[in-house]
């Protein structure tokens, strides 16, 4: 990074050769302080900030709860409430969209669970010596 603010990005892209590309090299220098200050042995500033972090932080805890007395949730229910919440604290901005499900799923560790009624079979040679 020092390279490149004495010479300018494209300078160090020729300089450094092959993977840091300019816009690369543009990226780092803008997140300069972030990466510093990161801590090195982990993987780091992998993905934006939520926007509205005490509605997700509601949103979580409803699906937790939810979770908790063994109700099913879909996305099309986190969506519904999610909105529901966003029109109760007086969020403008906030559309609802599945990507932003998504993102806010991974965000908090959260997944899809999948209720399952087929169980296998067990083998018939199994079966005789039961």
């Amino acid at each position: 990074m020092n390279y490149a603010e004495k010479h300018g990005n494209r300078a160090a892209e020729r300089r450094f050769d092959s993977p840091p590309t300019e816009k690369m090299i543009r990226e780092w220098r803008k997140q300069r302080k972030g990466l510093i200050k990161a801590d090195k042995s982990k993987k780091t500033l992998r993905s934006y900030a939520p926007k509205w972090p005490k509605l997700e932080e509601h949103v979580k805890n409803w699906i937790i709860d939810h979770r908790k007395n063994r109700i099913a949730v879909s996305t099309k229910m986190i969506l519904i409430e999610a909105r529901r919440l966003a029109t109760e604290m007086s969020v403008t901005d906030f559309a609802g969209t599945v990507s932003w499900c998504e993102r806010f799923m991974r965000r908090n560790g959260l997944c899809m669970r999948t209720k399952t009624t087929i169980a296998q079979n067990c083998p018939v040679s199994t079966k005789e010596g039961l």
